[in-house]
């Protein structure tokens, strides 16, 4: 009980510190776009304040309130309803295309990307899922369990490659993997997962040219720089700028429309810019804290539903973190994944808000 206490404090202290980094850098890195579309230096600071963290803590509070055992008894009823918002985002009225893409929907004057959601929803139903089945039934290859996580994966990956949202099918897939694994994946399930994934994934890139482009600029960004290859080669130019300590709060260069999506996607690339190498180095190692205390706070609880819902919200927030960074960093290709609790955006915020406030329920019962 201590030691689960001390997670859960840990676990506090670091989403805290994460925040109040995210607002800081965001004042910075959204200055010039918020000023230059929005008159409004502080734009999008306010918008993440009042969106993004008001109405996080409030969804947060409620779900820390709601037994989460509840949600094992609705889970499919979730995940239905969560892919039926996903599927409105391409109908008219409802739809609120973005570069092309169809990844937010509208009612009225509020929108919000419900893929985002899937990060919550479809780690509830796996792990009630798995929750049903033996270890001996969720070993076998030729199982329920494996048939319904190889099957209901597939169908949500298709779908979001529609919109496109390729991202959140990487994220969904990576935090379902870790919550197999600690049921008991084993070798052959995991070589049928990446088999099956990796063909997916040439499929998507084979089937659309963006794709293939995408992979060709970061193999090769210096030979297009002023167009596939300029955001990777602007957010290395911001990193390294920044040396080792960095060139001040507020004095990023790159946020003067050299970066693009400096706000959102691209915010560490401005951290590293402004922070240098020790600010980027303490961003990672805050992340790593949350990753062991919420592992912690898993590893000490005993009900394996429970467990499986904890290891799929943490390891989801952990691999947004490491792979956005990685892909600033030029060592992924860009996916549009962003940083938690730093980068713009309600609907991301809110999401990994309310899965704390999940695991909080969690923490308190066991």
């Amino acid at each position: 009980m201590i030691a689960k206490e001390k997670y859960q404090k840990s676990l506090l202290v670091c989403t805290i510190i994460l925040i109040i980094i995210g607002i800081m850098s965001l004042i910075s890195a959204s200055s010039i776009i918020g000023a230059e579309e929005y008159n409004n230096v502080y734009y999008f600071v306010k918008r993440q304040l009042l969106q993004g963290l008001l109405g996080g803590l409030i969804i947060a509070w409620i779900a820390s309130k709601i037994d989460y055992r509840f949600f094992k008894k609705i889970a499919l009823f979730l995940l239905i309803l969560n892919m039926i918002l996903v599927g409105l985002c391409f109908l008219g009225p409802f739809k609120a295309p973005v570069n092309s893409a169809f990844r937010w929907l509208k009612f009225g004057p509020i929108s919000f990307q419900p893929s985002e959601f899937l990060k919550i929803t479809y780690v509830i139903f796996l792990a009630s899922v798995l929750n049903n089945f033996s270890l001996e039934k969720r070993r076998k290859i030729f199982s329920l369990p494996f048939f319904i996580y190889i099957v209901s994966l597939g169908m949500i990956a298709g779908i979001l490659a529609k919109q496109p949202s390729t991202g959140t099918s990487i994220i969904l897939c990576l935090s379902s993997l870790a919550i197999y694994f600690s049921a008991g994946l084993n070798w052959k399930q995991i070589i049928t997962v990446f088999l099956l994934g990796g063909l997916f994934l040439s499929f998507l890139i084979a089937g659309t040219s963006y794709r293939s482009e995408r992979i060709i600029s970061f193999l090769f960004p210096s030979n297009d720089p002023l167009g596939k290859g300029y955001q990777s080669l602007q957010s290395l130019i911001g990193i390294g700028s920044g040396g080792l300590f960095g060139v001040g709060f507020g004095h990023s260069i790159q946020k003067f429309n050299y970066l693009p999506e400096s706000h959102t996607d691209a915010i560490f690339s401005i951290i590293a810019e402004e922070f240098g190498f020790v600010g980027s180095i303490f961003i990672l190692l805050i992340f790593l804290l949350f990753l062991f205390a919420g592992f912690g706070i898993a590893k000490e609880t005993a009900d394996p539903y429970g467990k499986f819902v904890i290891i799929g919200i943490i390891s989801g927030i952990g691999f947004q973190a490491f792979i956005n960074i990685a892909a600033m960093c030029k060592l992924i290709p860009i996916t549009g994944i962003p940083l938690p609790f730093i980068s713009y955006g309600s609907s991301a915020f809110i999401t990994n808000l309310l899965g704390l406030g999940i695991i909080s329920n969690i923490a308190k019962q066991i």
